[in-house]
């Protein structure tokens, strides 16, 4: 029996779904605002590889060919410029002018490293900082390219891990929060994760002007298979942490975490806890070990959380780490805020798009040819259009 892609976040069983929501009252659903772009990877019929823009009607923006298989975009703060990653192990990386819809420069990683899918511009939107392998010394660094001299490549610090996946940059303007998964894995063997028994993840905070490792937050012992690969930062530089673990399928572990910077004498500190956040055994056991996407809705408040696996969109209390709701989601991963508190954009990859009312759970698809056509990749971006 064919599925019908416009009813893809209907289709688990309504026991799930009613074991997974909240008792919430619904509320109404709201539009993405006109002014707003969404960003993502896509795969086309005929097989190819593209890097998209959308408007909040579903109708593209632009609509770009790659010359491989897409994951992350780094906006720069102006919004006038995202630069977008190829997929690891992939080395190249495409530089676009969101004004114009083009391409305004393609540059690569050096041939002793890849990139990982995910970057980050410095606060003036000069430097851009993207997480890379050097898989000859078997550690990850963070690359430097400058944009005012043609994404050229002037530098490098290290990740103080192994996997460094996603990137944010504090409000400081100099912190970066670097994801390191704990995962070893080389290029000619791009599949294969080579250090499962003794694999480390960590959150790490380092000082982007010389590399200096600031603090470094470990999970416990029993938890070393749980790899931090994605985060978030919200207001106050709260971070939220989505994981993915190696271990057993039978164990029930936590897959997402917060942590926040406490107040000092001098600023902030940065050695607060790792706090993880609570759900009912049932929920973790739904998004099946594997957790896509994460990021704020726009008042910060509320964490989304994707668990394409599980085929589940989780919403969460940014402040208590409560759950909130689920909304179904045939393997839907990228999840951007959608403007309005409370509300998001996901993304499939079975193809189309839909606005997720975290509130309530409820899911109402873009009616939308272009989304629909595309299998959508792991991630969306959100842009002032």
């Amino acid at each position: 029996m064919a599925i019908d892609r416009r009813a893809s976040f209907g289709l688990l069983a309504a026991p799930l779904v009613a074991i997974l929501a909240a008792p919430l009252l619904p509320r109404p659903l709201r539009a993405a605002p006109p002014g707003r772009m969404f960003l993502g990877a896509r795969a086309d019929a005929a097989g190819g590889y593209r890097a998209s823009g959308f408007g909040a009607s579903g109708a593209p923006v632009f609509d770009l060919p790659l010359l491989g298989r897409g994951h992350a975009f780094a906006v720069r703060p102006d919004a006038r410029i995202a630069v977008h990653f190829s997929r690891r192990p992939g080395n190249f990386a495409v530089a676009i002018d969101l004004v114009r819809g083009t391409v305004q420069r393609a540059f690569s990683a050096p041939a002793n490293r890849h990139f990982y899918g995910h970057g980050t511009f410095g606060p003036d939107g000069r430097l851009l900082y993207a997480t890379e392998n050097d898989y000859a010394a078997g550690h990850g660094v963070i690359g430097i390219y400058d944009s005012r001299a043609g994404y050229r490549r002037i530098g490098e610090i290290p990740s103080h891990g192994i996997g460094p996946h996603e990137i944010r940059l504090l409000s400081d303007g100099r912190t970066l929060a670097v994801a390191n998964g704990g995962i070893a894995t080389r290029p000619d063997l791009p599949r294969i994760k080579l250090n499962l028994p003794t694999m480390s993840p960590s959150l790490c905070y380092i000082d982007c002007r010389n590399g200096t490792l600031l603090q470094k937050h470990r999970l416990p012992g029993r938890l070393h298979r749980l790899g931090i690969r994605h985060l978030a930062v919200g207001s106050g530089d709260r971070v939220a942490v989505a994981m993915q673990y190696e271990g057993s399928a039978g164990d029930l572990v936590p897959l997402v975490a917060t942590h926040r910077p406490r107040p000092g004498s001098r600023g902030s500190r940065l050695d607060g806890p790792l706090r993880f956040f609570r759900a009912p055994a049932a929920v973790w056991r739904a998004m099946k070990r594997y957790c896509g996407s994460v990021c704020f809705d726009s008042g910060g408040t509320i964490t989304a959380v994707s668990a394409p696996r599980g085929n589940l969109v989780t919403f969460w209390d940014s402040e208590t780490g409560r759950f909130l709701s689920a909304a179904p989601a045939i393997d839907g991963s990228g999840i951007a805020p959608a403007g309005p508190a409370g509300t998001f954009i996901a993304s499939s990859g079975r193809g189309g798009a839909f606005l997720v009312d975290a509130r309530s759970g409820a899911a109402t698809p873009i009616r939308s040819d272009f989304l629909e056509a595309g299998r959508w990749d792991n991630h969306l971006a959100a842009a002032p259009a």
